[in-house]
């Protein structure tokens, strides 16, 4: 009976797990639509179909992650990398250090400021107001373990995509028509934002090659989401199990984003071309529907996509910090709590730029550092040594 449970695909786990990766993925970026509009929508009409090749090359990373962590017991992500990316270890933990730390802080600063935000916009409340309400709860989900982040992921995961396929279906029907139009038409925006090494200056005729370029930058800063998912990865058995989370998570994933383009592609070229509608797209999508319910459930929606991403990326690092600071503290949860706090004041300095400094910028240079420091070294490295374990416990049977 326990070898029949430990050779499920899906269990509390994986599915938990891959509802973690989601979570911390539906952020401030992508709830707000600046993320799809920026790195997919605004190029050409192909533009909606490259997040299916951008979330298998992040299901493919992070799978090599969690398995690592799943074969070796080593949860935090300093410890697990050590052994995925040997011969390189001690260099690789280095660089996926710099690419989760940096991921956190960014990220994490990107949904303080948009949670901030919110506040305003929805309820009138002081920006300091919104702020803190968002520390608080952040905190309280970072400090009781991966069970609890687990749980929180999948349950606000559930209202997440409930409200999103509300938005989705109800724009994909009424702009339906005019996405079948670009497409057919083959249709390219010719001020499409152009790629670059030291940043988007200017705009290209869209190609090609120019929108893989976006593409493959938003599976780069994508990375430091490993961290949380692997955490909240403890507890699982099986091979099974780490090819569940990636098949589940890949789903989830590719199907949201790409919905969330498809449905940006029906604002085009318009919605590139009016700047408060660039600030914030899905919200300006969502004001042409005219529903008076969704502008109920989208700030909803920006909240819970806004927590969760905040938990999940502050949780990685809570649990690989715990281990070197306050070592004298008895009081676990006082300890992760006031490493969480820290964790946080960071972030929120950071949040002081702007939402859409984060978006355009940092995770610009992050996605193209993230290639060479996680991707390539994770799928090099990290499956050999996966394959090398594998054989090595076939052996010792």
């Amino acid at each position: 009976m326990e070898k029949v449970k430990k050779d499920k695909m899906f269990t509390s786990v994986s599915v938990g797990a891959a509802t973690v990766w989601f979570s911390t993925h539906c952020g401030a970026g992508f709830a707000s639509g600046t993320q799809e509009l920026n790195y997919f929508a605004n190029h050409a009409w192909y533009g909606p179909f490259l997040p299916l090749l951008t979330i298998a090359i992040i299901a493919i990373t992070y799978y090599v992650g969690v398995e690592t962590a799943r074969q070796t017991g080593k949860w935090d992500y300093h410890s697990w990398s050590l052994e995925a990316y040997k011969p390189i270890g001690t260099v690789g933990s280095i660089l996926l250090e710099i690419a989760v730390v940096v991921t956190v802080i960014a990220a994490s600063a990107a949904c303080i400021s948009a949670g901030a935000n919110l506040g305003v916009q929805s309820f009138g409340w002081p920006m300091w107001v919104g702020s803190v309400l968002m520390f608080a709860i952040i905190v309280v989900l970072s400090i009781f373990g991966e069970k609890v982040v687990r749980n929180n992921a999948m349950i606000m995961t559930i209202g997440i995509i409930i409200i999103v396929l509300v938005v989705l279906i109800a724009g994909l029907i009424k702009f339906g028509p005019v996405i079948g139009q670009l497409i057919s038409d083959r249709y390219v925006n010719p001020a499409s934002a152009k790629w670059g090494i030291t940043g988007a200056v200017g705009t290209t005729p869209g190609n090609f090659g120019n929108a893989f370029l976006w593409a493959l930058t938003y599976a780069g800063f994508q990375m430091g989401i490993i961290a949380g998912s692997a955490s909240a990865f403890k507890g699982a058995k099986s091979k099974k199990e780490s090819k569940g989370f990636a098949i589940l998570g890949y789903i989830l994933n590719a199907a949201m984003l790409t919905g969330v383009c498809f449905l940006l592609l029906g604002g085009m070229p318009g919605i590139w071309t009016d700047k408060a509608a660039r600030t914030l797209p899905t919200l300006y999508m969502v004001g042409q529907l005219n529903m008076p319910i969704l502008k109920v459930l989208y700030p909803i929606m920006l909240f819970l996509a806004l927590v969760t991403t905040a938990v999940g990326l502050t949780f990685g690092m809570v649990e690989r910090l715990s281990p070197y600071m306050f070592k004298k503290m008895s009081n676990v949860a006082i300890k992760k709590g006031i490493i969480a706090l820290g964790v946080l004041l960071v972030c929120w300095a950071v949040s002081t730029l702007g939402l859409m400094w984060v978006v355009q910028v940092a995770y610009k240079y992050l996605g193209i550092f993230n290639w060479f420091a996680v991707i390539l070294p994770l799928w090099i490295f990290g499956f050999k040594n996966i394959k090398a374990r594998d054989k090595a416990a076939k052996v010792s049977e």
